[in-house]
């Protein structure tokens, strides 16, 4: 199953539905280790198929207010997002996961929703890594090059058949890929788990 959604991830298809122990399996069972940034929505992992092919894997907190209809219109949304500065969304989760919990004294077997969005993994990290770093120096042509690249994404987020607000832009969100072109993160985010929540993400490594 691993080798034929890896298949559909890199064959430009849609984004397709990853099973919730697929997700377990990549991010070597949410190992602390795989953590690339973490917030208010939730949490990234660093995903790793087991041919070496990398994904970032957001795996979102059950927060209150966001049904299923929500999520898939939202995600409805992401999908149909290809641009070149724009982080490409290769998948999903969101499936109900049956664990065994403590209540009154009691193990009872309990539902949880697992929810995941997975996008493509960005080489150099965020633009704010690369600026907080004394050895870094950007020439003016690579310094146009980003500026141009943000202005470009923006205008296609916001001309789209769904126009896209990103209400939290900041180097942060910003990703540069090995070529040092810029694509823009965690879009959509606000709308669908309140703007607070969104600005509360903090990235460790920039790299999803």
């Amino acid at each position: 199953m691993e080798a034929k959604l890896l298949e559909q991830r890199t064959s430009g298809s849609e984004p397709s539905k990853l099973p919730y122990q697929l997700i377990r399996k990549i991010t070597n069972d949410f190992d602390k280790g795989r953590i690339l940034g973490s917030g208010g929505f939730g949490t990234v992992y660093k995903g790793v198929y087991e041919d070496g092919r990398e994904i970032a894997v957001k795996v979102l907190h059950n927060i209150s207010g966001v049904d299923d209809k929500e999520f898939h219109k939202e995600f409805d949304n992401l999908r149909g997002l290809k641009h070149p500065n724009i982080v490409e969304l290769v998948g999903f989760c969101h499936e109900w996961e049956k664990e065994l919990a403590v209540f009154e004294g009691k193990q009872v077997t309990a539902e949880r929703l697992c929810m995941a969005l997975c996008f493509e993994y960005v080489q150099k990290g965020s633009l704010n890594k690369l600026i907080s770093d004394e050895n870094t120096g950007f020439t003016w042509h690579i310094r146009y090059k980003i500026i141009k690249g943000i202005c470009v994404g923006l205008q296609y987020l916001r001309e789209g058949e769904h126009p896209i607000m990103h209400f939290d832009l900041k180097p942060d969100n910003i990703l540069l890929d090995e070529n040092m072109v810029p694509k823009i993160a965690d879009f959509g985010l606000s709308k669908l788990f309140g703007e607070e929540n969104t600005k509360k993400t903090m990235s460790s490594a920039g790299t999803w």
